[in-house]
């Protein structure tokens, strides 16, 4: 951990500037936080790509994402929202080709059902500092 920073709930907390050039404090999914998250995903990939129907999958899927979103989605921590979602995307792709013995998946024919039923997008959820207009 780098001198001014500190970690808290899932977060770490760091000093940074924002556009005018003030220092701000900004927030940040939290490395371990972000990696044991992942290696969870990827736990329960494998363990329920052969339980349920794979629509059903899917839709556990893009409900955990959303969640995740919900929580994480803070100022300054896009980019860390974005990071996860794309790894779990892929996790998931990865335990879906291997529900059967042959692929059932390439990338393209992925992104087509990902089209079909779109995965949640990343925003800012809480905006840590809101601009007035004085």
């Amino acid at each position: 951990m780098k001198q001014g920073t500190f970690d808290f709930l899932g977060l770490t907390f760091y000093w940074g500037k924002s556009q005018a050039g003030r220092v701000i404090p900004k927030l940040k999914t939290r490395a371990k936080t972000m990696k044991t998250k992942l290696k969870r995903v990827n736990e329960w990939a494998k363990q329920i790509r052969h339980e349920k129907p794979m629509k059903e999958v899917w839709k556990i899927f893009k409900t955990k994402l959303r969640g995740h979103i919900q929580y994480y989605g803070v100022s300054h921590n896009i980019e860390k929202v974005n990071t996860f979602l794309y790894r779990a995307t892929k996790i998931m792709f990865k335990w879906l080709n291997r529900r059967s013995q042959c692929k059932s998946f390439t990338w393209e024919k992925f992104r087509l059902f990902m089209r079909a039923d779109p995965l949640p997008t990343s925003k800012i959820v809480h905006p840590l500092f809101r601009t007035s207009s004085r």
